[in-house]
């Protein structure tokens, strides 16, 4: 799906190009914490501990863990 204006994304684009890699980098952890939060929140508190972690992974990766968990 494309519902953003090409122009809008090349100024998107640039914008990210003028950061350094580092920022990128640091930004793309952010979103990463925050995804794992959303998903954390998501689960809620009941269950066990391995329960709500297989519950973690499955929804996070979108696929059963192949690991114990």
């Amino acid at each position: 799906m494309k519902d953003t204006p090409p122009e809008v994304n090349d100024l998107i684009f640039a914008t990210m190009m003028r950061k350094t890699p580092e920022q990128r980098l640091l930004m793309g952890f952010d979103m990463m914490a925050t995804a794992r939060e959303m998903v954390w929140s998501a689960i809620g508190i009941s269950g066990t501990e391995q329960e709500r972690r297989r519950l973690f992974f499955q929804r996070f990766h979108g696929e059963e863990s192949p690991f114990e968990l």
